[in-house]
């Protein structure tokens, strides 16, 4: 199946990457919390049942990675055009 290319109005894009920034830097201060002792509990009623933290540290290290790859994407894009615009 060939690729489709769409004309996304550049302000999207631009609420995209800082929707992803936002994400990172709350994934990065989950990891914080829970590298200076804070602990996430799955629970019911209001009762935990197991601790949650090291699952949840995980997942939160797999959102860092995966957005940092997608804005230095991002980056690279940005910075290639305007290296072209200079010209």
């Amino acid at each position: 199946m060939g690729e489709i290319e769409r004309q996304v109005p550049a302000g999207l894009i631009e609420q995209w990457a800082v929707h992803l920034r936002r994400q990172r830097s709350r994934a990065a201060d989950t990891i914080w919390l829970i590298d200076n002792g804070f602990s996430i509990h799955d629970g019911r009623n209001g009762v935990p049942t197991e601790d949650a933290s090291a699952r949840v540290r995980a997942e939160q290290e797999a959102v860092v990675a995966e957005v940092s790859a997608l804005l230095d994407q991002y980056d690279a894009i940005n910075l290639r055009g305007s290296l072209y615009q200079a010209d």
